[in-house]
């Protein structure tokens, strides 16, 4: 399935980084793993004292949450963005920063640097400062898909305006070097049927095998990134438990999209009833029924929940085995993915297209959760 095609490798966890601005006072953290303070070091403070280095950095963070967010989100030299009509990978994470600027908390989940690459990319998340039972948005698992991480970057004020009534948790870029250089998964450019390609999002690893409770699908994670992330998810769960899950993606292999619905009211949600209103509404051509292209019914443009390994499946999933032991899941009551086809649509129709679904959601779930 596209969602999450890999082969389990080596699982491997790195450090990540916070930044927590709160008002009236800023309030910066950096952490790695469990909570440990990491040390900073910058060029500003090379040529000061340490303690005096120290003070002098700590000052400018707290003056200036812009600049807190991009000390952490400083990219390497260099960085290059396949040339298209998506934004420039600085842009995007510029974008995603003024979430940081307005109080949330920024989070490096893991610097990826998959085979081949020579520097490593942040892949963060954004959360708003209340917590609670929260909205979930997820875009750019894979690289080539490039509508929802542009569309994610255009509505931030739209994600701002929803965590001051609802807790939000955005994963906006899971992919990054895939988007820079245009490669679907971690190790390969696209799609293959008879290739297992990484995907950030494979969590083969925490998912049940079917019929078999206490044995997960694979031993490990298929790649440092896709355990960063899964263990992300788990982790921010307690705090932020997933209501809602929304991914967006694409596919250049369809001329028909669809809308996977893999919460608890399948086909029958109402969000994802809405979600192909507001496809078709943007002149997306929909398949409304059939079967898609790996034999998985279509019921008026949505497919009901599917065992696919990716993401969608663990926000949805009850249980999940976790170091060997069963534990609770995500349990997502809506999990929604959208697959528009990419293939004979503009960029500029697909992003709005994105955009619109961004919009109208969360509208719908601030609305929900006011009842």
């Amino acid at each position: 399935h596209p969602h999450a095609n890999s082969t389990p490798a080596r699982s491997q966890t790195s450090g990540s980084g916070t930044v927590q601005l709160s008002r009236p006072r800023f309030q910066i953290t950096l952490v790695r793993n469990a909570g440990r303070e990491t040390k900073v070091n910058r060029r500003t403070s090379a040529a000061m004292p340490g303690f005096l280095a120290r003070s002098f950095l700590l000052m400018v963070l707290i003056a200036s949450p812009a600049f807190a967010a991009k000390a952490l989100l400083e990219l390497p030299p260099g960085v290059s963005t396949h040339p298209d009509s998506r934004a420039p990978i600085e842009q995007l994470y510029a974008a995603y920063s003024r979430l940081a600027e307005l109080g949330w908390s920024l989070d490096v989940i893991i610097q990826s640097q998959p085979p081949g690459t020579t520097y490593a990319l942040p892949i963060i998340a954004l959360r708003s400062p209340r917590n609670g039972p929260a909205a979930w948005f997820i875009s750019g698992i894979h690289g080539e898909e490039t509508a929802g991480p542009n569309a994610l970057a255009a509505a931030i004020d739209d994600l701002a305006a929803l965590g001051a009534q609802v807790p939000v948790v955005v994963l906006p870029l899971n992919n990054p070097h895939g988007y820079a250089r245009n490669w679907r998964y971690l190790n390969m450019p696209v799609y293959s049927d008879s290739i297992d390609g990484n995907s950030v999002g494979d969590s083969s690893h925490l998912l049940p095998e079917p019929g078999q409770a206490g044995k997960s699908r694979a031993m490990a994670a298929s790649s440092p990134e896709a355990d960063a992330i899964t263990r992300y998810v788990l982790a921010q769960s307690s705090l932020y438990p997933p209501r809602y899950s929304i991914d967006l993606h694409e596919d250049d292999l369809i001329d028909e999209g669809y809308v996977y619905s893999q919460g608890q009211l399948g086909a029958a949600d109402p969000l994802a009833i809405e979600a192909v209103r507001v496809l078709r509404e943007n002149d997306i051509p929909l398949k409304m029924d059939g079967q898609t292209r790996f034999g998985e019914a279509v019921d008026n443009g949505i497919i009901g929940p599917v065992t696919d390994s990716s993401i969608d499946e663990l926000m949805s999933s009850d249980v999940v085995v976790f170091e060997g032991q069963l534990r609770q899941g995500p349990g997502a009551r809506t999990v929604l993915v959208f697959e528009t086809p990419a293939r004979g649509a503009a960029f500029m129709q697909r992003k709005a297209a994105h955009l619109a679904l961004i919009r109208r959601l969360a509208s719908l779930i601030a609305a929900a959760e006011k009842q």
